[in-house]
């Protein structure tokens, strides 16, 4: 199984990635974590990704450029097959128990931690799917992706 996880904080991943059942999984070679750093994506020399929703609105969102280039960079790494396209966000369908079994059927996952006020919504028709862990705010998708993961392993 395969993970790219796509996101603006790779380094808050090092901690849960490197212990218990998901470090063993990748000793094991059964299972593989690509994080990738949407900021490697931007078009600017500051490497900035926030932009203002398309439509106008409130606050900052994830532009879509940097973003959209990023799951094409993993469709080609990976001949054009992604599997399911998840974005985690408070809209997402809630994720449970029975979620979780369908998602461990994949070859691969794509996860997309929202942050800010979300991601553009142009970015959208990439994806395949939303989820959510509950209801409640954070401060962004990493953390949603880590519970995703552990439970889609385990």
């Amino acid at each position: 199984m395969r993970f790219d996880i796509l996101t603006l904080f790779p380094e808050m991943f090092a901690g849960p990635f490197s212990a218990s059942i998901i470090k063993r999984a990748v000793a094991r070679g059964l299972l593989t974590v690509n994080l990738v750093n949407i900021r490697d994506y931007a078009l600017n020399k500051h490497r900035t990704v926030d932009d203002t929703p398309y439509g106008g609105g409130a606050g900052m969102v994830i532009g879509p450029e940097p973003l959209v280039l990023a799951i094409e960079a993993v469709r080609k790494s990976r001949g054009g097959n992604t599997g399911p396209v998840i974005l985690l966000c408070p809209q997402g369908e809630t994720f449970n128990q029975r979620l979780a079994a369908e998602l461990a059927r994949e070859e691969h996952i794509v996860l997309i931690c929202g942050h800010y006020e979300g991601i553009d919504e142009r970015v959208r028709s990439y994806t395949t799917g939303e989820i959510s862990i509950g209801d409640y705010v954070l401060t962004g998708g990493e953390l949603p992706a880590m519970v995703v993961v552990d439970a889609v392993v385990r």
